[in-house]
């Protein structure tokens, strides 16, 4: 199966569309302009006590992409997989997980897809910079993970799980009731999020026997 068959994003690195375009127009007015990211919570939450392990634990080779715009985004690749692959390993659903070019049977492809959700957002950042912060504005970064599982003599699973980011620039609110994530914490929480309901709903159809 190839990889650009999955379509992935990321948001924090200050390297992709949507987000970059809002922070750097913003920021070039002014160093002082604050920044504060919200995890949207429409995603359900899962913790590693809702997952279902199965026996015997098998082996998974992953193959990860990142993704902006649906074009492959090679840096935010190499920063974002030890995440999902940490999130893979903590879930104890498996008795290891191995990156190319190892080889295993059971093979799990993640792509993750990252595109603005904020229309004009370059344009809303930039004016906020001009202000220094004292009109301020919230854009939204969106996040779609399609993910496949591949084992032999098996019809190949497929899930897909939609995620967002809101960012507030100078003087703005966030969503109302959501508190903002410590600083680094954001996208590692995304990426985590989506995983986890993926493995849960993978365990708990008995898909990773």
């Amino acid at each position: 199966m190839a990889l650009s068959r999955l379509r992935i994003p990321f948001g924090q690195l200050r390297r992709q569309a949507g987000l970059l375009c809002v922070i750097a127009a913003g920021l070039l007015a002014t160093g002082c302009v604050s920044m504060k990211q919200y995890v949207d919570p429409t995603l359900p939450k899962v913790t590693i006590a809702d997952l279902t392990p199965s026996e015997p634990k098998q082996t998974v080779q992953l193959f990860f992409e990142y993704q902006t715009n649906a074009a492959m985004n090679a840096k935010a690749t190499e920063a974002v997989r030890p995440m999902v692959l940490d999130s893979l390993k903590k879930s104890n659903l498996f008795s290891d997980v191995v990156m190319a070019p190892a080889s295993a049977e059971r093979k799990l492809f993640i792509t993750i897809n990252n595109f603005p959700v904020t229309k004009d957002a370059a344009s809303k950042g930039f004016m906020t910079g001009l202000t220094f912060g004292m009109s301020g504005t919230m854009v939204t970064d969106g996040f779609q993970m399609n993910a496949a599982y591949d084992t032999p003599g098996q019809t190949e699973v497929k899930h897909t799980y939609q995620h967002a980011l809101h960012t507030t620039i100078g003087n703005a609110d966030g969503p109302a009731n959501l508190v903002p994530a410590a600083k680094g914490e954001a996208i590692p929480q995304i990426m985590n999020d989506m995983v986890l309901n993926l493995l849960k709903d993978m365990s708990r159809a008995g898909e990773l026997k």
